[in-house]
C-alpha cells in the first residue's frame, strides 16, 4: 500500500466511532484554517544552495551563518546529488566529504580533523551549520539541469526500488562511503528532474511521466519507512509547454512541497528583450501564445486548478537575471530587439554593483524588475519585487518561497532579507 503525505490523509467522522475520536476529528477540522493562516502569516523560505560556490569560495558556506541566512531559512536545498547506473551517486565526493577547512573558513571556527575517517569537506561544514540553527531543514537535491541524464533510467520500474534505496542509504542514513557514516545531515530529498518526456541536455521518454509518480511514491514510502517527518519535494517548471507532462495532481499526494521554478520563463536567446521572471501578465507584452502564458501566477493557477493544495505551492524566485547586448533604450530597454545574449555575470549581487546611472526600473504590474546600462538589458528581481512575491503568496495561503540560489545574493543576503521581511 502507497503511504501519503501526512497531511493528505482523510479526517473521517464515523457515525459509531469512539466520542473522543470525533472530537479529535473535529477539532483538526477546525483547526485547519487556523494552520492555513499561521502559514500564509509566516510563509516558508526554501533556498537551493549550488555546490559550486564551495568549490570556487564566492559565497563559502560559512557565510551563511555569518550573514544570517541560515537563521531565516526554513529548509536549504543542498544542490546537486547525481544520479549514475540508476544508483545515487555523491556529485564530488572529495569536496564533500575529504576537502579539509581551516579554523578561519569553517562554519564553527575549527579546523578540520586530519584523520581520513572523519567527515570533512562540504557536509561537515553542512552538519556543523544544522547545530548552529537545527530548525534549519537541509534536503539534498537530485538532478538539476546537467545532472538529471540518469532520471528516466533509474525511475524504470525494474529499477526504481533499488534507486531510491541508495539514495535513502547515502543521504538519510549517511553512509557517504567506506568509513564515513554521518546519519541526520539530511532531512529528506528533493527532486529536480530536468525534464520527463521532453527532456532537457537529453531526451526523455514517453512513459517518464508514469515513472515519476511511480518514483515519487517509492520515495514515500521508503523515507516514511525511516522516520516520520521526512521530507520529499519536487522542482517543477513554471511554462505550461514543460509541466504537462508532470502528473501534478497525483505528484501533490506524495510530495510535501512543489516548487514552482517561476523563472527562465523567456530567454536571452530570444531576439526580443522580455521579463523572465514576471509573477503577472504585462498587457504590453508582444509575445505570443503560448508565451504569452509565461508568468508565475499563470502557473501557480494552473497547479491549484489540478488539484495541488495551495499549502503544498512554493512560489520560485530567481536570485539572478537574464540579459541581452545590442539594446536600446526605449521602453527602458524592455521589449526591445537585441543581437544576442549577454555574456556579464547574471547573480543579482553583480547586477545590484552595476553603476548609479543604469536605468533601474521596478514594474508593479508585472511584479519584477530590470536594468538596462550601455545597451545591456537585465530581466531580474529586485527587493521591490520580492517583497511583492510575498505578499502575493499570502495572500494565497501558498506554502512559501523558494530561491535559486543563495550564492547569488549579495554577501549581506540582501534578497532573502527581502523575502523574510514582515
Amino acid at each position: 500500500m502507497q503511504r501519503l503525505d501526512p497531511s493528505e490523509r482523510e479526517v473521517n467522522i464515523r457515525a459509531g466511532a469512539p466520542r473522543s475520536t470525533s472530537r479529535l476529528a473535529a477539532l483538526i477540522v477546525l483547526l485547519l484554517p487556523t494552520l492555513a493562516s499561521a502559514q500564509a502569516a509566516h510563509p516558508q523560505l526554501v533556498g537551493y544552495y549550488a555546490e559550486r560556490h564551495a568549490s570556487n569560495g564566492d559565497y563559502p558556506l560559512k557565510q551563511l551563518a555569518t550573514n544570517g541566512a541560515a537563521g531565516l531559512l526554513t529548509q536549504l536545498n543542498y544542490a546537486f546529488g547525481k544520479i549514475s547506473q540508476s544508483r545515487c551517486q555523491l556529485l564530488d565526493a572529495n569536496l564533500e566529504l575529504k576537502r579539509a577547512y581551516s579554523a578561519s573558513d569553517s562554519v564553527d571556527g575549527a579546523a578540520d580533523s586530519t584523520d581520513p575517517n572523519q567527515l570533512r569537506g562540504t557536509f561537515h561544514q553542512l552538519q556543523e551549520l544544522k547545530k548552529q540553527f537545527p530548525k534549519l531543514k537541509i534536503l539534498i537535491s537530485l538532478g538539476g539541469w546537467i545532472n538529471s541524464e540518469g532520471f528516466s533510467d533509474a525511475a524504470h520500474p525494474a529499477n526504481v526500488r533499488a534507486f531510491v534505496r541508495s539514495c535513502i542509504d547515502m543521504y538519510v542514513h549517511g553512509n557517504f562511503a567506506s568509513g564515513i557514516h554521518a546519519p541526520g545531515i539530511f532531512d529528506g530529498v528533493d527532486i529536480d528532474w530536468e525534464y520527463p518526456v521532453d527532456g532537457g541536455l537529453i531526451p526523455g521518454r514517453p512513459e517518464d511521466t508514469k515513472n515519476l509518480n511511480v518514483m515519487a511514491a517509492e520515495f514515500r514510502r521508503q523515507l516514511d519507512a525511516v522516520r516520520p517527518g521526512l521530507l520529499l519535494t519536487a522542482a517543477i517548471p513554471a511554462t505550461q509547454e514543460d509541466y504537462k507532462h508532470y502528473d501534478l495532481r497525483t505528484l501533490g499526494r506524495y510530495m510535501n512541497y512543489i516548487n514552482i521554478m517561476a523563472y527562465d520563463m523567456h530567454w536571452n536567446g530570444e531576439k526580443v528583450t522580455n521579463l523572465h521572471s514576471a509573477l503577472f501578465h504585462d498587457p504590453a507584452d508582444p509575445s505570443k501564445p503560448p508565451e504569452d502564458t509565461h508568468f508565475g501566477a499563470h502557473a501557480v493557477q494552473d497547479f491549484l486548478h489540478t488539484g495541488v493544495p495551495a499549502r503544498k505551492i512554493m512560489l520560485g524566485v530567481p536570485f539572478y537575471g537574464k540579459g541581452w547586448t545590442g539594446v536600446g533604450n526605449a521602453n527602458h530597454g524592455l521589449y526591445q530587439p537585441a543581437k544576442e545574449a549577454s555574456k556579464s555575470s547574471p547573480e543579482y549581487r553583480n547586477l545590484k554593483a552595476w553603476p548609479g546611472s543604469a536605468d533601474r526600473q521596478f514594474y508593479p504590474k508585472s511584479a519584477t524588475c530590470s536594468i538596462w546600462n550601455k545597451g545591456e538589458f537585465f530581466s531580474y528581481d529586485c527587493p521591490e519585487a520580492l517583497q511583492a512575491k510575498r505578499q502575493y503568496v499570502r495572500q494565497h495561503g501558498l506554502a512559501g518561497l523558494m530561491f535559486w540560489d543563495m550564492g547569488q545574493d549579495t554577501s549581506e543576503a540582501d534578497l532573502l532579507k527581502a523575502l523574510a521581511a514582515k
